[in-house]
């Protein structure tokens, strides 16, 4: 009979913290998606996760594909790196503050698109360009979407990395 008692014990213990790891992750932002370039998926991407208080975590996306959970209440740069060096790193700037009162925040779909630097040969003193976030995302909690902050300055980079022939 202890062995029963003992043994549900255990597994209220254990299903209690299943729920709370859960709550855990629903308070992060949650970003899916895959990597592209001009061939289809690109394999063997490292994505780069700096935060703002210095920590940097790298996820590595199997078959093209990643799933990211980042913490709440931080600025953050995503930096999609293909791990032959045959493409530029693309980076991403996401703001995560979001209200307390936001009861689930919703997921971000993301597809990226590297750039091969085979195919395009940007000149040496142009690269500089690819080195700024192509968008700052933040969350819009009256319509609870995430979009771009300064389309503006996503507007200046995007319209200069077509004059180069990407995109």
């Amino acid at each position: 009979m202890k062995v029963k008692i003992y043994f549900f014990y255990l597994l209220t213990i254990i299903f209690a913290c299943n729920i709370n790891a859960q709550d855990e992750l629903d308070k992060r932002l949650h970003i899916k998606g895959k990597v592209l370039h001009s061939m289809g998926k690109v394999k063997n991407v490292s994505v780069r996760i700096v935060h703002d208080d210095g920590v940097i975590d790298t996820v590595f996306a199997k078959n093209g594909k990643y799933n990211l959970h980042l913490e709440l209440n931080h600025k953050i740069l995503l930096e999609f790196e293909c791990v032959d060096e045959d493409h530029y790193t693309k980076r991403i700037a996401f703001n995560t503050n979001v209200p307390r009162s936001t009861k689930k925040v919703p997921t971000f779909d993301l597809t990226i698109n590297l750039v091969e630097k085979e195919l395009w040969k940007i000149k040496e003193e142009d690269e500089d360009i690819l080195d700024l976030p192509v968008a700052y995302l933040t969350y819009d909690s009256r319509k609870g979407i995430w979009f771009d902050r300064n389309q503006k300055y996503s507007r200046v980079i995007n319209k200069k990395m077509k004059s180069f022939g990407i995109y």
